[in-house]
């Protein structure tokens, strides 16, 4: 067996038997061979690289604590560059992240899509009154004046880490599957930073476990709450992290005014914002199947059986491009030091564990090494989500192209998977 086929094999954590069967398959479909080899090579130049500007490449004694702590420490060293090219910002505040932001909106070109009226959410907030929220702000159960007095965006983005998950699902979004392509309209993606009275709402609901970002696909919004004290990491999280719920918004955006044109429009929609994965069996036939992950399932289960299987992942397809707009900046911007990062997202390697028989997998990816900087975590628990997704997209896009990619998902979201044929 090639040893291409194996190493691929190891880096997507899955059976060489299924590399054999995609390669053969894909080949025919795409009319395009040695895609497996080419992924594999550039992988491996990239590890060189990476090692030879670590000065460990021809260690004999090289440990994968060696080469995890080494890119903690280089993200580490370009998360404390983007502190200062951004003037020491001050997270605490929403002015403090007005530079981060605003070079976000710059790097996506002021994306514009198909969200919500501000006038439908207001209806909606008025048909189930937010209580717990209306309590924090002193309105008790007087909804007129709040929708009066407050951004309702705001409050829009406050449901997320106020109100019980339960009430939101069972109460709050069923009118959900009332609207119809009226209930929108075209308007730019509002990236905000909430005011600083919701860090304090926000720690009360949710305390240490605060993810201080998060999106709303359906509004077109991304939003930010101001946290008391910034952490290690914070400043190159909070630009990758705002550059990719951009992207996640848009393509959801494009996803939801497809759907508005279709039947059960308002179905189709609710069914995408649960980011669900069937766990239906793939079609067994001659055809070759991918099944569309929209989630992270590694997070639940890194042994889930659906991981090991043919599939491409949205969620990772708006790291790509958060990336590509990363790159862009690192040219502008070469003090950083982000451009150590191109090409960077799909690579990884095996190498040995101190004092033991074993090898460990090692992402060279920045979204993961950045988010285990910010978590403080340990070698043991190193985040690998995102490079293992963003290379089965790697293969995928390789056999046919980072267009069909996008198409295929956006086309076939609905059913959760992608099934492929050669051409007659």
């Amino acid at each position: 067996m090639k040893k291409e086929i194996i190493k691929l094999a190891k880096l997507l954590r899955t059976s060489e038997e299924v590399v054999l069967d995609l390669e053969k398959k894909m080949n025919k479909i795409s009319g395009r061979k040695g895609i497996v080899e080419k992924i594999v090579q550039q992988n491996d130049r990239q590890v060189e690289r990476v090692l030879k500007e670590f000065g460990l490449a021809n260690q004999d004694k090289l440990t994968a604590e060696r080469v995890y702590q080494a890119l903690i420490n280089k993200i580490r060293k370009d998360d404390q560059a983007l502190f200062e090219h951004f003037h020491q910002p001050d997270f605490s505040t929403a002015l403090g992240c007005r530079s981060l932001i605003d070079e976000t909106k710059e790097l996506t070109n002021h994306l514009e899509g198909f969200y919500l009226k501000e006038s439908k959410a207001r209806e909606l907030l008025k048909l189930n009154p937010p209580k717990k929220i209306m309590a924090d702000l002193g309105y008790g159960d007087d909804i007129d004046k709040m929708l009066a007095q407050e951004d309702i965006f705001e409050i829009f983005c406050a449901l997320r880490f106020v109100e019980d998950s339960l009430w939101l699902n069972d109460v709050f979004f069923k009118p959900y599957r009332d609207l119809t392509r009226d209930d929108f309209e075209q308007r730019k993606i509002k990236v905000m930073v909430l005011p600083e009275r919701w860090t304090g709402i926000g720690q009360k609901f949710l305390g240490k476990k605060l993810h201080h970002m998060s999106h709303l696909k359906e509004l077109g919004i991304v939003f930010v709450i101001p946290v008391a004290k910034a952490a290690v990491g914070e400043t190159i999280y909070l630009f990758f992290m705002t550059l990719h719920y951009t992207y996640e918004t848009d393509w959801h955006s494009r996803l939801f005014e497809k759907y508005s044109r279709e039947e059960n429009f308002a179905q189709k929609m609710i069914n995408a914002l649960k980011v669900e994965v069937t766990g239906q069996p793939l079609p067994d036939e001659k055809k070759i199947s991918w099944r569309i992950v929209a989630k992270y399932l590694a997070k639940d289960d890194p042994n889930d059986p659906r991981l090991a299987e043919p599939h491409i992942s949205p969620e990772a397809w708006h790291y790509t491009k958060a990336a590509l707009a990363i790159n862009k900046f690192a040219r502008q911007f070469p003090e950083t030091g982000l451009d150590f990062w191109q090409g960077l997202d799909v690579v990884g390697d095996y190498f040995p564990v101190n004092n033991s028989k074993e090898e460990n997998l090692i992402s060279f990816d920045l979204f993961d090494n950045g988010i285990s900087l910010l978590r403080q975590i340990g070698f043991e628990s190193k985040y690998l989500y995102h490079q293992q997704e963003a290379l089965w997209n790697e293969v995928f896009m390789n056999y046919l192209s980072p267009e069909k990619l996008d198409k295929m998902m956006m086309e076939n979201l609905d059913k959760g998977y992608v099934a492929l044929a050669p051409e007659k």
